[in-house]
C-alpha cells in the first residue's frame, strides 16, 4: 500500500512512518499542506492509495487540502484524518469535505493501520455504477476515460462531464443552457462561452482518438453527440 503521510510533528511523524513501513507500506512523509499538493502535482495522481492527513498543518490546513484533493485533483483514493480535534462537529466537517475516516490523537498505531487498511480495501473495490458501456465504448467516471477496442482517451474533469451527458443522451440534441447548468451549477463567475471552449477542445480530442464520433452544433439550440458520417465514408474509400 502506498501512503502519503502529512504530519508536521517531527516525533509523531517519524514514529508513524516507521511503523507503517514495518507493516509493509510504502510511505512518503511531508510536513505541511502545500507539500501534499506538490506531491500530487509531481506524481500526476493516483500514485498514493491513502493519504493520512493531519488537520493542523502549516501553510495549508488539512481540511483545505482534503477539499482540493477531491475537487481539483479528483483523487479517488482514501483520506484518513489524524488529528487532536475530537469534537463531533470537526469529524462531520472532515467527512463532508471528502474524508473516509477520522482518528483522534492520541491513537494506537494498530488502530490507525486497521483503519487505513479498511479504507484501502473499500477504495479498491470496483465502482461498477461508475462504468458505463454502450456500442463498444466504455466510460469510466473514476478514471475520467473514454475507451474502445483501439484506444483510451483521458479527459479533463469538465470535458469528461460534458462527454458523459452527451453520451448518455446519444443522438439527442441538448440545449446549451441545459449542459451548462448541469456542469457549472455552482459557478457564478462562468458563462456559456466557457462551455463552448470546452466543447472545442473536446472535439479536437475526439477527432484524434475517436473519429467515429462527433459533437455537432445545432444552431440556436445546442449540441448533439452522434456517429460521424465522414468517418464511415473514409473507411469505405
Amino acid at each position: 500500500m502506498r501512503i502519503l503521510l502529512a504530519e508536521d510533528d517531527e516525533r509523531l511523524g517519524q514514529i508513524t512512518k516507521e511503523l507503517l513501513t514495518f507493516e509493509n507500506c510504502s510511505v512518503e512523509w511531508v510536513k505541511n499542506g502545500a507539500d501534499v499538493l506538490t506531491c500530487f502535482q509531481d506524481n500526476m495522481l493516483n500514485i498514493f492509495d491513502v493519504v493520512v492527513l493531519d488537520w493542523m498543518l502549516p501553510e495549508l490546513d488539512g481540511l483545505s487540502v482534503c477539499k482540493i484533493l477531491r475537487q481539483k485533483f479528483n483523487f479517488q483514493g482514501g483520506i484518513v484524518f489524524v488529528t487532536a480535534r475530537g469534537d463531533e462537529d470537526d469529524c462531520v466537517k472532515a467527512l463532508d469535505c471528502g474524508a473516509d475516516d477520522y482518528v483522534v490523537k492520541p491513537f494506537k498505531i494498530k488502530e490507525l493501520i486497521a483503519r487505513v487498511r479498511a479504507v484501502e480495501r473499500r477504495k479498491a473495490k470496483p465502482f461498477v455504477d461508475n462504468v458505463f458501456v454502450r456500442n463498444g465504448i466504455t466510460l469510466n467516471k473514476n478514471l475520467l476515460t473514454v475507451e474502445n477496442e483501439r484506444t483510451t482517451l483521458k479527459l479533463r474533469k469538465k470535458e469528461f462531464q460534458i462527454f458523459d451527458i452527451l453520451f448518455t443522451n446519444f443522438n439527442r440534441v441538448l440545449p446549451r443552457d441545459t449542459i451548462f447548468e448541469k456542469i457549472w451549477q455552482d459557478s457564478l463567475d462562468t458563462n456559456l462561452e466557457t462551455l463552448d471552449a470546452h466543447i472545442y477542445n473536446l472535439r479536437k480530442k475526439l477527432k484524434a482518438a475517436l473519429p467515429e464520433l462527433r459533437i455537432r452544433l445545432v444552431k440556436n439550440i445546442g449540441y448533439v453527440l452522434e456517429n460521424n458520417p465522414d468517418y464511415h465514408e473514409a473507411e469505405n474509400d
